[in-house]
């Protein structure tokens, strides 16, 4: 008979999707552990850690540790919402945001290709997504096909960086002669590609309420938001595939601010935690309903590469 398997996809968020720590700590001690793991932007940073260590705090150390680092430090200090009250403080800030603009319209991204690399050096991944111990599975956006691209073999780390690479910030990345960015623009919560292998799968969603504003005076603002809208819509048909949704009450946090790490885990326990009766309960029933075609099947399909 098949095993029942329980997938967990986890979404992008920056910061906010530091949520999923503590989600995948709740759900690892509550005696439903992941049997395989998806994830898009942050949520492929996170998944690819559990999938080498299956173990939520060892996840939450080696994010910190990263987090920390010179690197990323650099990086996150161009998003800073902090700005000083004193003048100096403010030219600072005011050359700070000509600086990104500047390098955001003459390039490719604001963030070098070297720059981005240093970063991900800092990742403690390892090589080959071969050497997990559960199976991953990394979201990436194919900019030239505008496709998505689902990586789960050959070379972790860069997977991951082509996964993590938001437009305008990290530069695309090259694989095999195709050009990725973020998976969050064709698969913002990868449920989907979890759906094949797995019985049952969860999804993390970390994405920002979407709010409600009532007045529009630009063009720019209207494109603007009406891309926004249909962006959400159409990750909210894709987590609908779920079998069961946790979403962390992480709205307030700026994408960018990391040093929020703690807040951000705390906030995916609570929410785990809240979810765990309902969540075990669905998954007994999940167990019960895929039992008659389990008995009879051996294996699962992997999904496409």
């Amino acid at each position: 008979m098949k095993k029942f398997k329980l997938g967990i996809a986890l979404g992008g968020g920056g910061a906010r999707g530091l949520a999923h720590i503590g989600i995948l700590e709740i759900i690892g001690k509550s005696g439903l552990p992941a049997d395989a793991v998806s994830g898009t932007s942050m949520g492929a940073v996170i998944g690819a850690l559990y999938a080498a260590e299956t173990n939520g705090r060892a996840v939450e150390k080696k994010l910190a540790k990263f987090i920390s680092s010179a690197p990323v430090k650099e990086a996150a200090a161009y998003f800073s919402q902090k700005v000083s009250s004193r003048p100096f403080g403010k030219i600072l800030s005011a050359a700070k945001q000509f600086f990104i603009m500047n390098r955001a319209v003459t390039g490719p991204s604001i963030i070098s290709g070297d720059q981005a690399a240093d970063i991900f050096s800092e990742l403690q991944l390892p090589e080959t997504f071969e050497e997990l111990k559960i199976p991953f599975y990394s979201v990436a956006t194919d900019i030239g096909l505008g496709d998505e691209k689902v990586f789960c073999s050959g070379k972790l780390k860069t997977s991951v960086l082509a996964s993590s690479s938001i437009p305008g910030i990290f530069p695309p990345v090259k694989i095999d002669g195709s050009y990725y960015l973020d998976g969050g623009s064709v698969n913002s919560v990868p449920v989907s590609v979890l759906k094949s292998c797995c019985d049952f799968v969860i999804a993390c969603d970390a994405r920002p309420r979407r709010k409600t504003i009532a007045r529009f005076d630009q063009g720019l603002a209207i494109l603007s938001r009406s891309d926004a809208i249909s962006s959400y819509k159409l990750s909210d048909m894709q987590i609908e595939q779920a079998d069961f949704i946790i979403k962390p009450d992480t709205h307030d946090i700026h994408w960018a601010d990391f040093q929020k790490m703690d807040y951000c885990i705390e906030k995916g326990r609570i929410a785990a935690q809240e979810s765990l009766q309902e969540l075990r309960t669905a998954v007994s029933r999940a167990k019960i309903r895929t039992f008659p075609g389990r008995l009879f099947s051996k294996n699962a399909n992997a999904p496409k590469k």
